[in-house]
């Protein structure tokens, strides 16, 4: 039998051992790395759980609280609309976090204020065509020119035009006093360095003109805003800006009062801007005078109801002219419109929303009447200061008018109308003034229109005119006849 030394089983056992104790340590390594890892992901778990909860706290707060604005808004709205609109204008309905409905049409209330904003106007595109002359944007028959090289030179012109767009700005806010407003409008018809189609060479820039800026208190109002002695109500409903021949058409800084003496009469008074013009025998033709005494001082009446409009309105005026050597002269004058607006749906339901209207001027009128009808009728003073040598004044004469627009609106279907319009215009030149053929001794238009109210907010349609200008006789050229046709559209907002 083989016998082997001791030693010989020792070894084996030590090295196994060995690798017991090693294989040991390392699950001991493991394992601590493990339960590390553990805590670590239930660290990052209570964390992300308390993420949680802390978002849906923030959540749950912010539901709360849009239910609870909701729920006072709902409240502020009912509010508003129980009660009528002036008295809502004078309670009004404070809070700080919303908006609500304001007191004026289409308007809302600035939070934490009573004030009413309202922001509105209309976007207007207009396709032309002059055929005879290129008149300019509006059809100003007055500045007609005579056969020639000139007129000749523009005919057949084609252009689009949207200077008319405008952005219109209210407010309204209550007081001891009634309401306190301000309007606020701009358009694009501003001055234009060349001439009104000059833009076109310029990226068809416009520039701005303020069109309205004004404030009320009670019954007064204050700033610029269409004269009190014009008649906007009983006007025809025409696509081009100028309108009928002659019609008095003027925007001023004034100072009105309005008396409202039932819901049916009202009168009105104000001191508006003045503004002479002049002309003379050295060829000036539509120069503002360098002095003015006094304000225009305008009166207005009107009676409204639902079948009838009217309005008599007067302005007494101070003409003054001082020609620069120390002549100086003024004169008191004045002027009147009449005007009406039947309405025939009251009178037979067959005519609906049919009407008819017109309008009568006369007096020393100036600058109240455009000069789209003649350089001259701004000039509501012509001076004879001789042809040569120092233009010292010689004589004066007032300058009247008289005139008169008639129009006829016929509505085929509810929302597709048509408006026919006559203007008419005569001036009265003084017999000492030289030829000029920028001078419209009279002037007459006729005008038709469809305009299809697409939505509600949105009209589109044609329009033609045909206009004449008469010429001073000294000139020796007969009338001329002009025409012009225009298609667009108006976009309100």
């Amino acid at each position: 039998m083989l016998v082997l030394p001791a030693g010989a089983y020792a070894q084996p056992v030590s090295d196994t051992q060995t690798q017991i104790n090693q294989l040991s340590t390392q699950l001991q390594a493991v394992s601590a790395k493990l339960e590390a890892l553990q805590a670590q992901q239930a660290q990052e778990h209570a964390v992300q759980a308390q993420q949680r909860a802390t978002a849906a706290a923030l959540e749950a707060r912010q539901e709360r609280e849009e239910a609870a604005i909701a729920a006072h808004n709902k409240a502020a709205q009912i509010a508003l609309q129980a009660v009528p609109p002036t008295r809502a204008e004078e309670k009004g309905v404070v809070n700080t976090q919303y908006v609500t409905k304001g007191v004026l049409p289409g308007s809302f209330l600035i939070p934490g204020t009573d004030t009413s904003i309202h922001i509105g106007g209309f976007v207007n595109l207009q396709a032309e065509y002059n055929p005879t002359q290129n008149l300019g944007p509006k059809f100003s028959i007055g500045n007609l020119e005579p056969n020639g090289p000139g007129r000749r030179a523009t005919a057949g012109d084609f252009q689009y035009n949207s200077k008319v767009s405008r952005l219109v700005v209210q407010s309204s806010t209550p007081s001891a006093y009634g309401p306190i407003t301000t309007n606020f409008a701009i358009d694009l018809w501003g001055y234009v360095s060349g001439g009104d189609y000059n833009q076109a060479l310029q990226n068809n820039s416009y520039s701005a003109r303020i069109v309205f800026a004004y404030g009320t208190v009670g019954p007064f109002a204050m700033g610029m805003m269409n004269s009190n002695f014009i008649d906007n109500n009983d006007s025809p409903e025409t696509m081009d800006f100028a309108g009928p021949a002659g019609l008095p058409a003027e925007r001023t800084e004034q100072i009105r009062f309005t008396w409202p003496v039932n819901k049916t009469n009202l009168f009105s008074f104000a001191a508006e801007n003045p503004q002479s013009g002049y002309q003379d025998t050295r060829d000036n033709i539509e120069v503002a005078s360098a002095t003015e005494p006094m304000p225009d001082f305008s009166i207005r009446y009107q009676y409204t109801t639902d079948l009838l409009h009217l309005q008599f309105s007067g302005v007494v005026r101070d003409i003054a002219y001082e020609d620069g050597y120390g002549d100086r002269s003024s004169r008191i004058t004045g002027a009147g419109i009449a005007g009406a607006t039947l309405n025939l749906g009251p009178i037979n339901a067959a005519f609906g929303q049919d009407n008819l209207g017109a309008q009568y001027w006369t007096g020393s009128i100036g600058r109240y009447i455009p000069d789209d009808f003649g350089a001259n009728v701004a000039s509501v003073l012509a001076v004879n200061n001789g042809t040569t040598g120092t233009p010292k004044t010689i004589a004066t004469k007032l300058q009247d008018d008289q005139g008169f627009a008639v129009f006829f609106q016929h509505y085929w279907e509810a929302n597709l109308r048509s408006t026919v319009s006559i203007g008419y215009n005569h001036q009265n030149l003084a017999s000492f003034l030289p030829a000029d053929t920028q001078n419209a001794v009279a002037t007459k238009t006729v005008s038709a229109n469809l305009i299809w109210r697409v939505v509600p907010s949105v009209d589109l349609g044609a329009e033609f005119w045909l206009g004449q200008k008469q010429y001073q006789r000294l000139t020796g050229i007969s009338p001329k006849n002009a025409e012009k046709l225009v298609v667009g559209g108006i976009w309100h907002f």
